[in-house]
């Protein structure tokens, strides 16, 4: 993933379609069904990049699987997503 510039839509389990962005200055966000959060940075550890939001939401994924799975704030279970669409939030040329 580009941390500069990505657009990522996933079917998550309870909330359905989520839409995060990446995009410069490490600014994060995440929107779902009446949920907006934004959240700063991320960090890689292994094969796994972990992208926390602001209200504790942490979004994982996994590099040789491109895998998505969310712990959601004040839960211990991981929630496997699936991925619909990955792409530039900005045009290239």
């Amino acid at each position: 993933m580009n941390f500069s510039s990505t657009f990522l839509r996933l079917n998550c389990p309870e909330r359905g379609l989520v839409e995060v962005i990446l995009h410069v200055y490490d600014h994060t966000q995440e929107k779902w069904p009446g949920h907006f959060e934004t959240g700063a940075g991320h960090k890689r550890v292994g094969d796994t990049e972990i992208i926390p939001f602001a209200n504790g939401d942490v979004l994982f994924h996994s590099i040789s699987r491109d895998a998505f799975s969310y712990l959601y704030d004040g839960e211990s279970t991981l929630r496997h997503c699936m991925k619909l669409d990955e792409r530039p939030v900005y045009p290239f040329f």
